[in-house]
Formats: C-alpha cells, structure tokens, sequence
C-alpha cells in the first residue's frame, strides 16, 4: 500500500467528491453504504476535519502500470504538504 495524505477536495463534472493526495494523484471518497461509508465526505466540516489524513494511493502503488507515468511523491515536502518543485526550492 501506498498511503498519501489527503491535501484537498474537489468535485468531479458528475458531483462525486475527489480527495487530492499529496503525491499529486486524486482518488475518489464516495459515501455509498454499505459498500463505502464516508459519511463525513458529504459537508464541508466533515472533509476539513479530513484534511491531513492517510489514505491508500492505488496509482503510486501500481507504479507506471497503473497508468500514470511519473509519481510525484518525492516532490511533496514530508512535513508541510507543500509542493516542491524549480521554482519553489525553499519554503
């Protein structure tokens, strides 16, 4: 497994809320009981009090496999989230 912390939502165009992850991927949270229970992805308190948390990136696991061709964890800084790249070396 391949945990990411959750860095912000959004929604995609069918109204279904998106974690974005800290390796730069997003993965859906859907409340679907009683398959998928998430119920505090439904009001905007509930994924605030998500921000931060740990959850499963099936992209980076899968490796370029997996459809993406490049996982940008090492580019996110381990202690504040923060994206690092040229033009942003310090924070």
């Amino acid at each position: 497994m391949s945990e990411r912390n959750i860095v912000g939502f959004l929604q995609d165009d069918e109204g279904t809320w998106v974690a974005e992850l800290s390796c730069g991927h997003r993965r859906h949270v859907r409340h679907r009981p009683p398959f998928e229970v998430r119920p505090w992805v439904l009001d905007e308190a509930g994924r605030s009090s998500h921000l931060g948390s740990w959850i499963d990136c099936g992209l980076c696991a899968d490796g370029p496999e997996g459809g993406e061709l490049v996982c940008y964890a090492e580019l996110v800084c381990p202690e504040c989230g923060t994206v690092i790249d040229d033009t942003h070396r310090t924070h």
